[in-house]
């Protein structure tokens, strides 16, 4: 089955590009507001938001390093059900469990290992993001 193209308006006007993200936990759904991160390797998603879908961070054996801008912090790695994101799923995706600056206006990042599994233009002059 092939997926068709679709075209979202690209607003950097805030210094990042927002997207919306579904994510499906063991307990629960949430759409949260993330910022897509061609430089993060991992998808990162807020400690509230991952407990709030049913997964209990702390419990997990595989902790990863991240660099932040306070130095290199030791951070858990979870595997959460599914991620959906401009009408594309990716299922069973490790996210790296930290939480942004308290003035952050995201909730999570969107990374690499989320943006392998699609085609993805960004067209700034024509202010549009593609996703094929």
């Amino acid at each position: 089955m092939q997926l068709s193209k679709c075209s979202i308006p690209l607003d950097i006007s805030r210094g990042i590009i927002p997207v919306s993200v579904n994510i499906i936990g063991r307990r629960s759904k949430e759409i949260i507001e993330m910022a897509l991160d061609t430089g993060a390797t991992y998808t990162l998603i807020s400690t509230n938001t991952l407990i709030d879908v049913g997964y209990n961070p702390i419990h997990t054996k595989k902790k990863i390093d991240i660099s932040t801008a306070n130095g290199i912090v030791l951070a858990p790695l979870i595997v959460i059900k599914s991620l959906r994101c401009w009408g594309r799923e990716v299922k069973n995706i490790d996210v790296v469990c930290h939480d942004l600056p308290r003035e952050s206006p995201v909730q999570g990042l969107l990374g690499l290992n989320f943006l392998k599994h699609i085609d993805l233009h960004l067209l700034f002059k024509k202010k549009l993001l593609e996703v094929s």
